[in-house]
């Protein structure tokens, strides 16, 4: 096989007539080029003739749970079998629920940050994972109110550095309250919209965070139905979520055991999965109706609802939805626990660690529909 060269433009939000270079090499076509630069810094960058049509683009997300199991070396059969027990609707062996699980324990502490990752990997020792964590977290704030002027010079915004850093903070805390609404509110007293919504903004461009907006009705398709003031966030990466949280917290999860947390872990682990498999988030919440949600997506059948416990739990707000299936669309309920498998009268369950596989399994039989039969010629 050819060696084949390329050549890498590095922090290419850095350089505004390097992002506009890349027509001269499409067109030419001797040389590959990747460019590599920052959410951020590639969206605000000013260039004046953006190539449109000569690049591409490619979003690279932390790893997922299936990326980490394979980067540390579990077997293509596994991985297979575990797709073929979702197509088949079957179960997995205790065994094997109880080794993934074990799996998923260390990926809640790990994440999927490539440095995170090649360190747990190298020395299965969490103290070494949270101290590169926590270097990242460090990188990140660093560029906390980061901006380009119309030249592409890079320049903090001092305010927006300030809200950033408050509102980012809050983060791990509004996750462990009962009711994960975000509120501006709990980022300072008399917090707004017009003084945060921008902070938040940031951080999501960035890719740290990820919103998942309210409902106003269950119905398809669920971005129209989206209440863009009513919104949880999430960490895009629960690794580095967990890294906010106190060692006694850490020590409760390697032991299996999350405690007064149990709840917001396991949703904001749920999340992640979501975010990575390339879903928007959804949840549903109606206070006047005593309903909550925790996540919806649409699928081609109709819409699926998931609901995230801890061990296991009850599920009167998903049994009300159900009740009303044929008005809302709804397509499956689940109910994502711990270890076990289960069929209820409206609802089937399984375990968390299954939640990342049964997304992308769905992705591509979705994408598969799109497929199209030549028609005959006439």
């Amino acid at each position: 096989m050819d060696n084949i060269e390329i050549t890498v433009f590095d922090e290419i939000n850095d350089s505004r007539l390097a992002r506009e270079s890349l027509k001269i090499f499409a067109i030419d076509k001797r040389f590959d080029v990747i460019a590599t630069g920052s959410l951020l810094g590639i969206s605000d960058l000013k260039a004046k003739n953006i190539p449109v049509g000569y690049d591409s683009y490619l979003t690279i997300k932390p790893l997922s749970y299936i990326e980490f199991l394979l980067a540390n070396g579990i077997k293509k059969e596994t991985i297979d079998l575990i797709y073929t027990s979702i197509k088949d609707n079957t179960e997995l062996s205790e065994s094997y629920i109880n080794v993934l699980h074990s799996y998923l324990i260390r990926y809640i502490l790990v994440g999927g940050m490539p440095e995170a990752v090649k360190k747990y990997i190298e020395t299965k020792d969490i103290n070494e994972v949270r101290s590169i964590q926590n270097s990242l977290l460090k990188d990140y704030i660093h560029d906390f109110g980061t901006r380009y002027d119309e030249n592409g010079e890079r320049y903090i915004d001092p305010i927006l550095l300030i809200r950033i850093s408050r509102a980012f903070e809050s983060i791990p805390d509004q996750l462990a309250k009962e009711n994960k609404k975000f509120k501006y509110s709990v980022i300072k007293n008399g917090g707004r919209s017009s003084e945060f919504s921008d902070a938040l903004e940031w951080l999501k461009n960035v890719g740290l965070i990820v919103k998942a907006n309210n409902l106003r009705v269950i119905e398809s398709p669920l971005k129209g139905n989206s209440i863009t003031e009513e919104f949880k966030i999430y960490l895009s990466d629960i690794g580095l979520l967990i890294a906010n949280y106190p060692l006694s917290i850490v020590e409760q999860i390697i032991n299996d055991d999350l405690g007064a947390y149990k709840g917001a872990i396991y949703e904001a682990l749920c999340a992640d999965m979501l975010y990575k498999e390339n879903y928007d988030l959804y949840y549903f919440s109606d206070s006047l109706n005593h309903l909550e949600n925790d996540f919806l997506i649409d699928t081609s059948n109709g819409i699926d609802i998931f609901e995230v416990k801890a061990n296991n739990g009850k599920m009167a707000s998903a049994k009300k939805i159900y009740d009303n299936k044929s008005i809302n669309g709804v397509n499956k309920i689940f109910k994502l626990i711990k270890k076990g498998y289960g069929k209820g009268n409206f609802y089937e369950s399984f375990p968390h660690f299954l939640f990342s596989f049964y997304l992308d399994y769905l992705n591509k039989i979705e994408k598969e529909k799109l497929k199209l039969d030549d028609l005959p010629n006439i």
